[in-house]
């Protein structure tokens, strides 16, 4: 399977909640392949969130508006109350205000944490709207556009 191939059914799997599939295509990954995908992923919470906080997401927007923030924050911590291990509730934060014109607060968290983070953030979004679920493959075609962007400039 080539790469794009790959990492497109790795997030759609992200995407459609199945960590299984996930699970056994992120073992078909070479070195460089896991850096990728969490850019991936990270473009993919850009465009979900563009659904909840406004458009512009990872590209150029401007603060996040902080009612908005406050909200998507209290329903992560709901939603996560009893797990365990908790998620870290500050990563998520400065993963969501990183694409809103703070990307410095992502640069302290290396791969391995931006993963689970940025998942959080995905399958919170994904779980609220149901047309994320339903068409994952419009998520991953928008996130790659994204990362494009942010490559490219």
């Amino acid at each position: 399977m080539k790469p794009e191939e790959l990492h497109h059914r790795h997030l759609s799997a992200l995407v459609t909640g199945d960590l299984d599939a996930a699970a056994s295509l992120r073992g078909r990954f070479s070195p460089g392949d896991h850096r990728t995908a969490v850019e991936l992923l990270r473009a993919a919470v850009a465009v979900c969130l563009e659904c909840r906080l406004g458009p512009g997401a990872g590209l150029g927007a401007g603060p996040v508006d902080h009612d908005a923030l406050a909200a998507l924050m209290d329903e992560i911590r709901r939603a996560g109350a009893g797990t365990e291990p908790p998620p870290d509730y500050l990563a998520i934060e400065a993963a969501v205000r990183s694409l809103y014109g703070e990307p410095h607060l992502l640069e302290p968290l290396s791969d391995q944490q931006r993963g689970p983070v940025l998942y959080a953030l995905l399958s919170s979004q994904v779980a609220r709207s149901p047309w994320l679920r339903a068409n994952p493959d419009r998520v991953v075609e928008r996130a790659k556009a994204v990362m494009t962007v942010w490559l490219l400039g």
